[in-house]
């Protein structure tokens, strides 16, 4: 008996010095990977920790009861083998778990950072939690196994409830992926202007669930992601935020054509050189005779915004220079 107690207590007394050690000797390794540039050994040393510190520790306990199970005969099957089998499986499943965890927060995370939009910083968080769950079920069913326990019914009950929850979300499921659509694939992002659905304006917010977009009149509307995945998007903000702006001029027959021409471009002219806080110098404005019927003859002059916001700006400063003008010069607008 006093053999049982004593080499008990020397096991335990391992037990805790192993897990000291292993304690000191992470926290020392912890210092060495935040000296180097990758996060990986960060993530590594992280993982491995806190983990291989309670298994130093669990493997002398684990021992030490065997020994002083020979008091205790009622209590013989705590020195079942299958118990260490199960403290391997779960230090290695809370490893591999905390590795993704991390993993997905550092990297996921610096990632989603990059993009104007919050929403892909929920899909982390999302998989982070999905990942951890799958990773420790997968853990809990093999221990089972181990003990010879049917993990059948558990696993198709678990796919009962994964239908069952899948159908009765099925409207949230598929705007939150409609939104993990929108981030990979991104036809927009925030603050672009759009047309969706024959809504005009601009992106204000790109949710899970919703996107919301102000219109032009100041409405806020909110499109269900899942609706835009599945329509077409206008972006005015891609490749750049110029926005062509097209003013249309009638004159008389009577009128000389090089003549109007020639004036047109002098306004356009001035209006790139003066009012260079709206209008882009390139591409240069142009001008067309574009239809001749029994009103006059038509022109459309275009110039380029240098952002989507002015196009009222724009087309109030060139209407109001090419009245003026003509006025100036004679020239009858029909």
């Amino acid at each position: 008996m006093e053999t049982a107690i004593s080499d008990t207590l020397m096991f335990l007394a391992a037990g805790i010095v192993a897990a000291v050690v292993v304690h000191f000797v992470f926290a020392f390794l912890k210092k060495q990977a935040e000296k180097t540039e990758t996060m990986i050994d960060d993530l590594v040393v992280h993982s491995l920790g806190a983990p291989l510190t309670i298994l130093a520790f669990f493997i002398p306990f684990f021992f030490a009861i065997r020994h002083l199970i020979d008091l205790y005969p009622q209590y013989l099957w705590l020195s079942d083998a299958n118990i260490l089998t199960s403290a391997y499986i779960i230090v290695g499943t809370w490893i591999v778990a905390t590795f993704l965890d991390e993993f997905l927060r550092i990297y996921g995370k610096a990632l989603a950072e990059s993009t104007d939009t919050d929403l892909d910083d929920r899909i982390v968080e999302v998989l982070q939690q999905i990942g951890k769950y799958i990773i420790w079920f997968m853990g809990l069913l093999y221990i089972l196994t181990i003990y010879n326990i049917n993990v059948t019914p558990l696993i198709a009950g678990a796919g009962v409830v994964g239908i069952a929850i899948a159908l009765a979300a099925q409207d949230l499921f598929s705007n939150f992926f409609g939104g993990a659509v929108i981030v990979t694939d991104q036809p927009f992002k925030t603050g672009d202007r759009v047309l969706i659905n024959d809504v005009l304006g601009d992106v204000i917010h790109i949710g899970p669930r919703s996107t919301r977009i102000i219109t032009l009149d100041s409405d806020i509307v909110t499109i269900p992601n899942t609706k835009i995945a599945t329509s077409v998007v206008h972006n005015y903000s891609l490749p750049n935020p110029q926005v062509r702006i097209q003013i249309p001029v009638t004159i008389a027959y009577t009128e000389d054509i090089a003549h109007i021409k020639r004036i047109l471009s002098e306004i356009c002219d001035e209006a790139v050189k003066t009012r260079t806080d709206v209008i882009a110098a390139t591409p240069h404005p142009t001008i067309y005779l574009m239809k001749i019927d029994k009103t006059g003859m038509s022109f459309m002059v275009t110039v380029f915004a240098s952002g989507f916001l002015y196009n009222s700006i724009i087309q109030d400063y060139m209407n109001v220079q090419i009245v003026e003008r003509f006025r100036k010069e004679g020239i009858l607008i029909t």
